[in-house]
């Protein structure tokens, strides 16, 4: 089996950071809303603007930190060098697995 190295020398920030972001809010959004169920519970109410500016912060906060670390990335890799990544070709066979029939 043939295996390959390959380089990652960058990564464009715009879209890595648009799309990890909406991973990261995925995992995040159930944890913001136990805070919001905790503080309902607490204080009998939570005015809509404070959702929105929590959701909206994690949103902005996580799009720039992700934002800023494509770009010192990229920074790295130019100096540096970049992550290396091991592939190797998998055979058609083998990427997809059959169902075994029992007969009985």
């Amino acid at each position: 089996m043939s295996s390959s190295k390959r380089e990652i020398i960058s990564v464009d920030p715009i879209h890595t950071a648009k799309t990890l972001v909406l991973v990261y809010l995925c995992f995040s959004l159930p944890v913001i809303g136990l805070f919001f169920f905790d503080a309902y519970f607490r204080y009998g109410e939570i005015p809509l603007f404070v959702v929105l500016y929590g959701v909206f912060l994690n949103v902005i906060f996580g799009f720039s930190i992700l934002w800023l670390a494509c770009k010192v990335y990229n920074w790295v890799a130019a100096k540096f060098g970049g992550i290396e990544l091991d592939l190797k070709e998998i055979p058609v066979e083998q990427s997809v697995p059959q169902k075994e029939s029992n007969q009985n």
